[in-house]
């Protein structure tokens, strides 16, 4: 005997139903993983970018700190070429300013007038001195003023002297030492010197 199951078609239409749920499900699962997937392919580029970015970044920042170490070298090394070039400008006005003082010392002193002490400190002159009448110290005075190497002469004082039975004048002055005058400075006085005593300026 042959049997034969039949559905009905209630049976039927619930079974399609649920297939139609089977595939909706899958559908919206795919249509979501589909989306999971792009999202992550996106931050993944971005990442990416970003991680790129970020390393030329870093490349610019240590080629920048690098020049920024040869300025600070560059700077270090100009520095101390100064302090070199003013080593050698310090030893060369040592060397030769106390000459050139001693040489305009010599010119401005009369003939009728002696040094008997010099002293300098830090740039600061004392001066004492004999000499026949305080005329001849009024012109000293004057013709070390109009020297580039002594600034601010001034008489401190003047006092009455006996020197081998003769009256003097002893005196003490103070002034300041330029040991390099400007150029300018040293062509002016050396134009409007006074000539020595017994000689006359020509016109």
């Amino acid at each position: 005997m042959i049997r034969i199951n039949l559905l009905s078609a209630r049976e039927i239409r619930a079974e399609i139903g649920r297939r139609q749920d089977l595939t909706v499900a899958a559908a919206s699962l795919g249509v979501t993983l589909a989306l999971i997937l792009i999202v992550f392919l996106y931050q993944f580029s971005r990442s990416t970018l970003l991680s790129s970015r970020l390393s030329g970044m870093r490349q610019e920042i240590a080629a920048l700190e690098n020049r920024a170490k040869e300025v600070t070298e560059l700077q270090k090394n100009i520095g101390e070429l100064k302090q070199k070039v003013k080593v050698i400008d310090d030893l060369s006005k040592k060397k030769v300013g106390p000459v050139r003082v001693m040489e305009s010392l010599s010119g401005a002193t009369p003939v009728r007038l002696w040094l008997t002490e010099f002293k300098e400190n830090a740039g600061n002159l004392s001066l004492n001195g004999m000499a026949v009448d305080n005329q001849t110290v009024a012109d000293f005075l004057k013709a070390l003023s109009n020297t580039a190497y002594f600034k601010d002469v001034e008489l401190v004082e003047t006092s009455q002297a006996e020197q081998d039975k003769l009256l003097l004048k002893k005196f003490s002055l103070r002034s300041r030492l330029i040991y390099q005058p400007s150029v300018s400075a040293s062509k002016s006085n050396d134009a409007g010197a006074a000539p020595p005593l017994g000689e006359v300026k020509k016109p």
